[in-house]
């Protein structure tokens, strides 16, 4: 299916969004019997979409009509008319036009959502063409010449479940040409013959709208293979005696082999193949609900690392890494989870211990085993202790609350010393200096205590900054400069997240019409992170509207950085925020992408307009091959969807080369750019401009 693309010059809807129109009109058309069937059905969608009172006329022109055989279909442009897209119909090339007549204006902005109905309706009426030529046809040897054309395979089976027809193609997904009276089950993944059964019995039934008529089996091809096809389903002549059902069989072995082998990437390590962060943390919260035994969780960092890097190399370090993970599997053992946490730390899950002396044991033998030499594959003698925290699940716990404790004691265990474990105890809370934060929070935003840095994001290939990156900073009169991580938490904590947000949205547009009344000729736009708090908080959308008309920033010239936890949540409130805010022309962007929890998949479903890509995978491309074919998936996802795809923390020329590489076109980090207060930024434009690409 074409990818929908919504467009954030559209107004906002008051019922009903794309999205939901278009999963509602996919399901009618793939029930429809006929083209009026197919008239009915985008007439509602397109009803559902045009501004209320605007008048338009829906109608599809189709070659066998008589205003399509008088001449020749119109064009892609002529009138108001949407071409059908082309769907993988060798037979027939371009199968109709779709006209919305005296709505030209009002449909205008729907151009992406009617291209994606334009393409579900081609394939609903090569279904419908289909299965009356099938219908038309009585002679087997008739329906054979029609089906060579077709690389699809398509099947009719009678009432018993029995093969009475496959087309040629069906020899290479079932490994055999000799199908007929076959039991089409017995060559379905047996884990998937019982839904695959419901789903044929329910469209026999006539009830196919109450389940999902298109489904993935997995094929026991007789010659081995196991190819993956989606299947759609429907009666053959839903009016006649018989209760012969149509199948078509579209082989998605390749596709789905890929969106699967870049999804585990996301959730594996390059360096050790250990699982990343997030599948630990998915793991761990697994655990805990699991109502079992003792959970624990152990944090590991190791000593000094950053020394072997500067000693020795970092491909040293890097199979210093995966020797420590061996290590950690070896301690671990098959009834736990080892991963790599991030950077020079890893974690271990211990699942259903006995007592905790039990997990005590486990981090005193871990402490000793990481302490040992270790040979690398060069000869190389390293020496390299780990620090460990400990922390067992309590009665109500969290995995959250797991997770945080265990890094309270990891605090714990190198404050004293290298080569130290030790377990949580609830006096490691620091809940002094957290109470301090939070009081001194309230003053510093009274206090002109917060203030805003900007770091540049440039275009990779020309070097001209497009855009700001506006970052927060607490100058504590006692603690210096502090940066997010270190109170935000507390911000959010104590309801201040909001306050705070609402003076960054300020102070950045306010910045960002500065900018633009310097003189530059493509004003660069200002990017803001928002919390899922303060997203989420009454009045948001009024207030970013708010501070437009009061800084006179286009909208256009504002992003709104969020995380993917905030999206992956089935939040109405969020959603509708988002549509009423890109409606408006502010751009949204997923910040951090990949360490969180959304699948490749999920992106074709989030109203987005640009996808920052973490560090992490930056990191990795100059040094991994697997880490650079999964940053050229995700780029290929992303312009297969129009996002633009910025890369952060670019530090060196051979990163950005290497980001250019996978086609990445924006990045930002310390190689262009350290933040900088806002005085700077106007000479930094000035000596951007005149400055020579990179």
């Amino acid at each position: 299916m074409t990818a929908y693309e919504p467009d954030v010059s559209s107004p906002p809807r008051e019922r009903a969004d794309a999205d939901r129109v278009l999963r509602d009109v996919a399901a009618e058309l793939a029930v429809a019997a006929g083209a009026e069937d197919v008239v009915e059905a985008l007439d509602r969608a397109v009803t559902r979409l045009v501004p209320a009172g605007s008048p338009h006329e829906l109608r599809i022109l189709l070659p066998e009509d008589p205003a399509g055989s008088a001449g020749r279909l119109p064009g892609r442009d002529e009138a108001a008319g949407l071409v059908l897209i082309e769907v993988d119909t060798p037979r027939s090339g371009q199968v109709g036009i779709l006209l919305i007549d005296r709505a030209t204006a009002a449909v205008a902005h729907l151009r992406p959502a009617l291209e994606v109905m334009s393409a579900q309706a081609a394939l609903a009426i090569e279904r419908i063409r289909l299965a009356a030529e099938v219908s038309r046809y009585r002679s087997f040897r008739e329906i054979e010449a029609l089906m060579e054309q077709t690389r699809d395979v398509v099947l009719i089976i009678d009432e018993d479940g029995c093969i009475q027809y496959a087309s040629p193609s069906a020899r290479h997904v079932f490994g055999t040409s000799a199908l007929l009276h076959a039991k089409l089950l017995d060559f379905i993944d047996a884990a998937q013959r019982p839904a695959a059964e419901f789903l044929l019995r329910h469209v026999r039934s006539g009830r196919a709208g109450a389940v999902e008529s298109r489904a993935d089996w997995t094929v026991q091809a007789l010659d081995g293979r196991t190819p993956v096809v989606e299947v759609a389903c429907r009666e053959l002549c839903p009016a006649g005696p018989a209760r012969d059902l149509a199948l078509t069989l579209h082989d998605v072995t390749a596709q789905r082999r890929l969106e699967h082998d870049l999804t585990e990437r996301m959730f594996h390590d390059a360096v050790t193949g250990l699982p990343n962060r997030v599948l630990f943390a998915e793991r761990t919260e697994h655990a805990v609900a699991a109502d079992g035994g003792l959970t624990a969780v152990l944090l590991v960092d190791l000593d000094d690392f950053g020394a072997v890097n500067d000693s020795f190399g970092h491909a040293v370090g890097d199979e210093v890494l995966h020797l420590m993970s061996e290590r950690l599997r070896d301690v671990v053992g098959d009834h736990g989870v080892a991963a790599r946490y991030g950077g020079d730390q890893f974690a271990a899950l211990i699942q259903d211990a006995d007592t905790a002396a039990d997990v005590e044991r486990v981090a005193a033998r871990l402490c000793r085993s990481l302490a040992e030499p270790m040979r690398t594959s060069g000869g190389t003698v390293v020496v390299c202790s780990a620090s460990i925290g400990a922390a067992m699940s309590a009665p109500g716990g969290s995995a959250h609350e797991l997770l945080r404790n265990a890094n309270l004691a990891l605090r714990t265990a190198k404050s004293a010393g290298t080569g130290q474990w030790r377990r949580y105890e609830p006096s490691m809370t620091d809940q002094v200096r957290q109470s301090e934060l939070r009081a001194a929070l309230g003053a510093a935003i009274d206090g002109e205590a917060l203030l805003l840095e900007y770091q540049p994001i440039v275009a990779l290939r020309t070097g001209r900054t497009v855009g700001f990156e506006a970052l927060l900073r607490w100058q504590h009169p006692t603690w210096g400069r502090l940066l997010p991580g270190e109170f935000i938490e507390v911000a959010e904590e104590s309801g201040l997240i909001v306050p705070i947000g609402e003076w960054v949205l300020g102070a950045a547009m306010r910045a960002a019409g500065r900018w633009r009344d310097a003189g530059q000729a493509r004003a660069p736009y200002v990017s803001v992170n928002v919390s899922a708090q303060q997203f989420r908080s009454d009045g948001f959308v009024d207030t970013v509207v708010r501070l437009l008309a009061q800084t006179g920033l286009r909208a256009h010239g504002l992003v709104l950085e969020i995380t993917e936890s905030l999206l992956l949540r089935d939040d109405d409130k969020v959603w509708h925020a988002l549509e009423l805010l890109r409606a408006r022309g502010v751009r949204v962007a997923i910040d951090d992408f990949g360490t969180g929890y959304s699948a490749l998949g999920y992106l074709r479903q989030i109203p987005l307009d640009i996808v920052k890509l973490d560090r992490l995978f930056v990191r990795g491309l100059t040094t991994s091959r697997r880490q650079r074919d999964l940053v050229e998936g995700i780029v290929t996802l992303t312009r297969a969807l129009s996002l633009d795809v910025v890369a952060e923390g670019i530090e060196t020329e051979h990163q950005r080369q290497a980001c250019l590489a996978t086609g990445c076109t924006y990045g930002q980090g310390y190689l262009f750019a350290v933040p900088m207060p806002e005085t700077d930024t106007v000479s930094w434009l000035a000596e951007a401009h005149r400055a020579p690409p990179p």
